[in-house]
């Protein structure tokens, strides 16, 4: 049970304890330098310093079991090691760990974890320069205070990191190592090394002008990539253009683009669409072959197929493209983003085809529910006529012979209007306009049978009005007026046409009770709650007076007093 607790808490230890790790392997290092790598001390030292080395890590899981493979492996680099150890061996592993260790400085933002880290490049740094080049090529000759000032500071430099605060650094099994920045790190330190042996060779300078000349050339070299990469002056140097190759990786990307805008903004059927952007795909894309296609219950293909099958799925379109040869992992970003741009463009096309189905749907819907109005008002003037009728002496009443007379081809030439609208709809502009005073007085004797209404007008009332905005609007209210009767015995409605300076206005107002608020809200908005209709009466007639320039609202609502007005828009 003990065996199996310390191996379970064994990577947690070595989290904790990575400052101490690469403090030890920096230590037994140095040890190596100073025996030197011919001596069996030294290579006892670096073998040390290679398990050290695979402690600290940042490359494998501290929890992770190594494969029979792997400890051979291993092993087989300890043995070399320990019994072929030369100097440009150690040159050479001191580069590699440098760029490791200067892989991590840029990721972290606390101060003391940065320097800490700074403090270990500068040492290997150090080390490779004073100490392991002399020992790798023995044409190098270093000053011996200078050699001895690598000797003693280097402990020293050790010293310093021990005692400096230990941060969080994350709670993260492995670490982490930019590698970009490793390989920079190891080349810098590559060209130093290789430019000063050059520098020695073809100049005869010696080891520290040497480095001092290649240090000079690699910061004026560096200095000039620096401004050709952003130089700010009106264009955008290399960095752009590189930028612009990583982002598209060669392929191109803006003119496939520009393709697609257009051939979304010519092609309105998502099918037509699709097809004939996938069939472009092949035509503008490298490494493309063929490929297929599923959307919205059909599919399709382009193309040559081959063995390299990569699919791409987004909402309700599925693509797969066959390649030349394999993708790396940013060009499958590339063409899964081009993937999903062509399946947001091919919902956006289909979402606009039920929207103009839907579009023509409400207009059908509409304008159904707007002549099934007119043919109920015709209905109620029918009932009025009928009702007239039944009245003792109505036959031979020469009063109802004159309102037959004048209303029935009224209710007929209103009639044959309804079908011609149903027929071929017209225009707003085009509507019927009447005298107003014959208007007026048709709707007083149309409802001449319902003594619970007044009607009530100006004195001149000379003009012109559309007949159809004010009879819908006067139908609507007069028949809910008439619901409402029958629930309040009691009602009293007046209508009043008013004729102002701007066109003619039409009041009804009731002493009923005031309207709910909830049904209020949503008048002339849409269609409301109604338990003897659809409720969409008023809602019709305010948008048919709309479009022809009038506008109706509900000018006061409280119990006692509850008006409607028509009115000319402002």
């Amino acid at each position: 049970m003990s065996i199996f607790s310390l191996s379970s808490s064994l990577p947690g230890r070595l989290i904790a304890l990575r400052r101490g790790l690469l403090l030890a392997l920096l230590a037994v290092l140095y040890l190596v330098l100073w025996q030197g790598p011919g001596t069996l001390l030294g290579r006892t030292f670096f073998v040390a310093h290679l398990g050290l080395f695979m402690l600290w890590q940042p490359f494998v899981h501290a929890e992770q079991r190594l494969s029979v493979t792997s400890v051979l492996a291993l092993g087989g680099v300890v043995l070399v090691a320990a019994v072929f150890l030369e100097g440009w061996m150690i040159a050479l592993w001191i580069m590699m760990l440098a760029g490791i260790v200067g892989g991590k400085v840029v990721l972290f933002g606390a101060r003391g974890t940065r320097l800490f880290y700074l403090l270990a490049l500068a040492f290997l740094v150090v080390a490779l320069l004073l100490m392991a080049a002399p020992q790798a090529l023995p044409m190098v000759k270093v000053p011996e205070q200078i050699r001895w000032l690598g000797y003693v500071g280097l402990p020293l430099v050790l010293m310093v990191m021990a005692l400096l605060p230990q941060e969080p650094e994350g709670d993260s099994p492995h670490e982490i190592v930019d590698f970009v920045y490793s390989l920079f790190v190891f080349l810098l330190l590559a060209v130093l090394m290789l430019g000063g042996l050059s520098a020695m060779l073809l100049l005869g300078s010696g080891y520290v002008e040497a480095l001092l000349q290649t240090l000079l050339l690699m910061g004026s070299a560096l200095l000039l990539l620096g401004w050709a990469w952003n130089p700010n002056s009106g264009f955008s140097g290399i960095g752009g253009l590189f930028s612009r190759y990583w982002m598209s990786i060669g392929l191109p990307v803006e003119q496939w683009l520009q393709a697609l805008s257009n051939l979304a903004l010519r092609e309105e059927d998502p099918q037509a669409f699709l097809e004939q952007a996938c069939a472009r795909i092949g035509q503008r894309l490298p490494w493309v072959t063929g490929g297929e296609w599923i959307a919205g219950g059909s599919s399709g293909r382009f193309g040559a197929t081959s063995e390299r099958r990569w699919e791409f799925s987004h909402g309700g379109m599925v693509l797969v493209l066959y390649t030349l040869q394999n993708l790396s992992p940013t060009l499958l970003w590339h063409f899964n983003l081009l993937a999903q741009f062509l399946a947001q463009l091919f919902a956006d096309k289909q979402r606009a085809l039920a929207l103009k189905q839907l579009s023509y749907m409400q207009a059908i819907h509409e304008t159904g529910a707007r002549l099934t109005h007119d043919v109920k008002n015709l209905l109620q003037s029918l009932n009025a006529l009928c009702s007239a009728g039944l009245e003792p002496g109505a036959e031979s009443s020469l009063e109802y012979q004159s309102l037959l007379r004048r209303q029935l081809p009224a209710i007929t030439e209103r009639l044959a209007e309804t079908l011609a609208k149903l027929s071929a709809p017209q225009s707003i502009s085009s509507a019927r306009r009447v005298d107003a005073a014959e208007w007026w007085r048709d709707l007083r004797q149309r409802m001449a049978t319902l003594d619970w209404m007044d009607f009530k007008s100006g004195t001149s009332i000379a003009g012109e009005l559309p007949a159809e905005v004010f009879s819908g609007v006067a139908d609507n209210l007069i028949r809910n007026a008439a619901e409402k009767h029958l629930r309040e015995p009691d009602l009293r409605v007046q209508l009043e046409l008013v004729r102002t300076a701007a066109g003619f206005e039409l009041i009804v107002c009731d002493n009923g009770s005031a309207m709910a608020q909830d049904i209020v809200s949503h008048l002339f908005v849409g269609p409301v709650s109604s338990d003897t209709g659809y409720g969409i009466g008023l809602y019709h007639a305010a948008r048919y007076a709309q479009a022809a320039g009038y506008r109706l609202e509900l000018a006061e609502n409280r119990a006692g007093s509850v008006c409607f007005r028509l009115s000319l828009a402002p």
